[in-house]
């Protein structure tokens, strides 16, 4: 990932949108997040590994 001179521009760096499934691991560099429509999950990848991304309800 290239640097990014402020926040937004960094978000839009890392989320890659809507996906089918998980991208290749091949075409990532680590700190990528996406929705995985397949799942309807939020998904990431740290460089490492592929993981989904959970969420809790509002107190």
């Amino acid at each position: 990932m290239t640097d990014a001179s402020t926040t937004n521009a960094m978000l839009r760096q890392t989320y890659l949108g809507r996906v089918d499934g998980d991208p290749p691991a091949a075409e990532l560099d680590g700190g990528e997040v996406w929705f995985d429509t397949s799942t309807n999950s939020y998904r990431g990848y740290d460089g490492t590994s592929f993981g989904d991304i959970g969420f809790t309800a509002d107190a």
